[in-house]
């Protein structure tokens, strides 16, 4: 399997590098798009995306009281 054709669901040591490179490459983008969310602390968010998990982080950061 080629290093491109692991990025559907990606095995082995590529998966780790696939991960960070997409990290790099995702977070300018998210963190722009969530600058312009005005979010109540208590609102309710569903993240459909995929990924590791960094976009819901931010989004719990925003709204605090989802951690309860």
């Amino acid at each position: 399997m080629s290093f491109f054709e692991n990025t559907r669901k990606p095995v082995g040591i590529g998966r780790k590098i696939m991960a960070a490179m997409m990290y790099l490459g995702h977070s300018p983008i998210a963190k722009w798009g969530l600058h312009y969310l005005h979010l109540s602390p208590d609102a309710k968010v569903l993240d459909c995306g995929c990924g590791g998990g960094a976009n819901i982080k931010r989004l719990l950061q925003l709204c605090p009281q989802l951690q309860e």
